[in-house]
């Protein structure tokens, strides 16, 4: 069998340009439908950084706005619940102690890594911590589910733009907090733009692993640290990203980034898009691609699982993101031709994640 898995990165722009409402509920209001109309459960990785800021200036927003963008957050999520769905915990730390003035978002680049923190591993009740900050993520998001849901626990990590590294404190920090899995890597992703990252020495053939006390990217002993899920990929030359669907995603967030003040007002422009230079330093290198069913057309997304098939067990992570959606003919016809293939079983993060815990365990029962 393979297992698959739609996650869906739940946010505005990493530099705080974008509107909620078109962004994140509009689009997923429609994702939400397709998975429906097929029986499909997917799991929104909930940006809780974002969602702490419009809390700390809701007042503001529902002013400047006309509506409530930690409200309609928080809705739409309970929502997708009762409907099924899974809710896990994404955070981009640049958003903790962000501040929001004259329409703009000030936010704290320097904490873009979740390693980055000042004050390192450290404890539950310090935010600007590793600790602290997945242990508020974890809080914020039982506390937000479990009225809805008294069984939801959560239970896997997705950091903001894959900055997963270094990742030992990150491990320490999940397993403390009671984070059973991360999601993070991306086998074969390297950049340095606009802080590094490196996933092109991935230490294993799976798709989903037991890690090691102090690295994401190496296989460790079962049952003894955490589970990584990592994104789907593959590598493919880069000139292979100019497909009408990918196109039309960069647009809309450059158009975006462009009408936002908030690049000027945080005094670095950081871009998801990017430079030309960059562009065509990279055309004809061979790049990472993620399995995103935002960007990839039907034919893309069957011939990817297609490839997949002589890896049978092991899970394909899909990834997108709320903001870039508007591929809904090709996510409902790939679904569709999914949903009769007798090899396929749907399952969300925490679905999987528990499965595997449940299977060690029964394997350690039978030792």
């Amino acid at each position: 069998m393979i297992y698959l898995v739609l996650s869906l990165d739940y946010e505005i722009f990493g530099n705080g340009a974008g509107d909620v409402m078109r962004d994140i509920i509009q689009p997923t209001s429609r994702i939400l439908g397709i998975c429906d109309r097929h029986g499909v459960k997917m799991t929104i990785m909930f940006e809780v950084g974002e969602y702490w800021a419009f809390e700390q200036y809701d007042g503001w927003l529902r002013e400047d706005l006309g509506y409530s963008p930690c409200e309609q957050m928080r809705k739409r999520a309970i929502d997708a619940t009762r409907r099924g769905h899974d809710v896990q915990l994404h955070l981009h730390p640049q958003w903790i102690g962000a501040e929001y003035r004259q329409g703009a978002w000030r936010l704290c680049n320097s904490y873009w890594r979740l390693a980055d923190l000042p004050e390192g591993l450290g404890a539950e009740e310090q935010v600007t911590s590793i600790t602290g900050a997945l242990y508020r993520g974890k809080r914020t998001l039982e506390e937000m589910i479990k009225p809805v849901k008294a069984d939801y626990e959560c239970v896997c990590f997705r950091a903001g733009g894959f900055y997963a590294q270094p990742s030992c404190d990150i491990i320490r920090a999940m397993k403390r907090v009671g984070l059973k899995s991360d999601s993070s890597v991306v086998r074969g992703y390297r950049t340095n733009v606009p802080f590094e990252v490196d996933y092109s020495h991935v230490e294993t053939d799976k798709a989903a692993w037991w890690t090691t006390d102090t690295e994401l990217t190496k296989e460790g002993r079962p049952g003894e640290n955490i589970i990584e899920l990592s994104v789907s990929s593959r590598m493919e030359p880069y000139w292979r990203n100019f497909k009408m669907t990918k196109l039309r995603a960069a647009l809309k967030r450059w158009k975006i980034e462009r009408a936002s003040r908030s690049d000027h007002a945080a005094g670095k422009r950081i871009s998801s898009v990017p430079a030309n230079r960059t562009v065509l330093t990279n055309l004809l290198k061979k790049r990472a691609s993620t399995f995103d069913f935002c960007k990839l057309s039907a034919r893309d997304m069957l011939d990817r699982v297609r490839q997949h098939v002589e890896c049978l067990e092991q899970p394909i992570i899909m990834i997108g993101h709320s903001k870039d959606f508007f591929n809904d003919r090709a996510l409902d016809r790939f679904l569709a031709e999914m949903r009769h293939n007798k090899q396929i079983i749907f399952q969300s993060l925490s679905g999987f994640i528990n499965s595997q815990i449940k299977n060690y365990d029964c394997r350690m029962c039978d030792v």
